[in-house]
């Protein structure tokens, strides 16, 4: 589903977002900050009971009115990631601002304002309010930006958007990530808890191999012994840390693969490479052991899943 404003007219300098917003979102009211004429776009998939968005504006702001909530039965919550500009967001009294890679909650039972002073980009998850922490949403400081391990969860996060707004809705992958986007939101507090000094510094070691491991994942000799040899320690220190993520690191480094892989199997642009050069490319040296792998993570083949993106694509389903 997708919204883009329509012709701007002098009595509404806004076109139709006003609509577009409450369509896609919750009713709410749009200001202006600017002179100059608005544009803004929302793409949105919906998977199971979350809805997961990207909008880019022009900067404005944008409120939820009492008058709004007493019209309204939903009870969710909305969880935004910063991509590009800086959001203000203000409720009960509480301000929190957002640079990129930041997070934040706002309560849609509860009059709200957001002010995005730049043009931006963000993701908009719409969650309902018994799958996330019932604390979740009362004073929340969720600057993903201030910390590596933050800065890890934050690039996790986006991944997963992206890989649900361009899976076919309610696909297996879809779903897939739509789970691991609520469990990543829900665990966002507890990551950027203040911990202490050699716990805190494993954590910062953790999240510079989880980084390497984003930036290096194609290179088929990926796994202990380099990253030992790179962050200078033990093979067996470098297991344990990762026993600590509840996934092995052969099970993490194989996980961001099968993603590369589903994001590459999905690009318009490599329609004519095999799935085993894929699979190759992405860092697999059995490409038995990669299929095996693709169908246990999205319930589908890789070329019956590629069969079936390009139907839903066809179809107009995405």
């Amino acid at each position: 589903m997708e919204w883009s404003t329509k012709a701007i007219e002098a009595d509404r300098p806004f076109g139709s977002w006003a609509e577009d917003l409450a369509d896609a979102f919750v009713q709410l009211e749009p200001r202006k900050i600017t002179e100059q004429p608005f544009q803004g776009t929302i793409s949105r998939t919906d998977v199971a009971a979350i809805k997961i968005s990207r909008v880019e504006a022009t900067k404005h702001v944008v409120l939820r009115l009492r008058s709004h909530i007493a019209r309204s039965i939903g009870d969710v919550y909305f969880v935004n990631l910063q991509l590009d500009g800086v959001g203000r967001y203000t409720q009960r009294g509480h301000e929190q601002i957002c640079g990129p890679g930041d997070l934040a909650v706002v309560d849609t039972t509860e009059p709200f304002e957001i002010e995005n002073c730049r043009n931006f980009s963000l993701f908009c998850f719409a969650v309902p309010r018994q799958l996330l922490p019932g604390t979740l949403a009362e004073r929340p400081r969720l600057r993903l930006s201030a910390t590596e391990a933050g800065r890890a969860l934050s690039r996790t996060l986006a991944g997963h958007a992206d890989l649900c707004l361009r899976s076919v809705p309610n696909s297996g992958i879809s779903a897939f990530g739509a789970q691991h986007v609520v469990d990543l939101i829900s665990h966002a507090p507890g990551i950027l808890e203040e911990q202490p000094p050699e716990r805190a510094g494993r954590s910062v070691l953790l999240s510079m191999m989880l980084d390497y491991i984003d930036r290096h994942v194609d290179d088929p000799d990926l796994g202990a012994d380099m990253l030992a040899l790179k962050f200078h320690c033990s093979q067996r220190y470098v297991h344990k840390l990762f026993s600590t993520t509840g996934r092995s690191l052969g099970e993490h480094i194989n996980g961001q693969r099968i993603l590369l892989c589903t994001r590459n199997l999905l690009d318009h642009a490599r329609q004519r490479a095999t799935v085993a050069e894929i699979a190759f490319e992405a860092g697999f040296r059995d490409i038995s052991h990669f299929n095996r792998l693709f169908k246990r993570s999205t319930g589908l083949a890789p070329r019956e899943f590629r069969r079936a993106m390009s139907r839903g694509t066809t179809d107009g389903t995405r």
